[in-house]
């Protein structure tokens, strides 16, 4: 298991990104994660969600070499949850991978699918539950959720793709 600290993910990232065009294909496997609304029930429980969790994703074009994909969650309309503030996991990929189908993640929990480890878990507030994802919270106020995919190999990103989740 590889350690790295927030503020690496995303320097590595940017370095990376403007270093390489190489991107990845992501299709969320839930027709109802369509990239433009969050679906009803997926936001965060503060606003009555419903078992809230990450789509199911499909990644393909996956860089020679890779060893495991990061999920970094962000709202980008608020400074805060930006870079990660919605959490970061990492998904272990089998070796020679090329494509693969991720499991969802459970938003206010620390418990994740086999194969996944929280990386950095969100930024709650003060008296808020953690954990390793927090689904869409700001109420309806038409926010936009993004997760940054990142292929990984030892400590350098071979590529990424930011994917709109939608607006809440």
């Amino acid at each position: 298991m590889k350690f790295f600290t927030l503020k690496s993910v995303t320097a590595l990232a940017t370095l990376a990104l403007s270093a390489n065009a190489f991107a990845m294909d992501v299709k969320f496997s839930d027709a109802a994660w369509d990239g433009k609304k969050i679906p009803e029930g997926q936001q965060c429980l503060n606003y009555d969600g419903k078992s809230p969790a990450t789509p199911n994703m499909t990644i393909s074009n996956i860089p020679a070499g890779a060893e495991s994909l990061v999920f970094v969650y962000n709202d980008v309309s608020n400074k805060r949850m930006q870079n990660g503030g919605h959490g970061i996991v990492e998904f272990a990929l089998p070796e020679g991978a090329t494509s693969i189908e991720v499991p969802r993640v459970f938003g206010h929990t620390y418990e994740v699918p086999v194969g996944i480890e929280m990386v950095a878990e969100y930024r709650s507030r003060k008296g808020e539950v953690g954990g390793a994802y927090k689904p869409p919270c700001s109420g309806g106020k038409n926010h936009l959720y993004t997760v940054d995919v990142q292929a990984w190999q030892g400590d350098s990103v071979l590529a990424e793709t930011t994917v709109e989740m939608g607006r809440y």
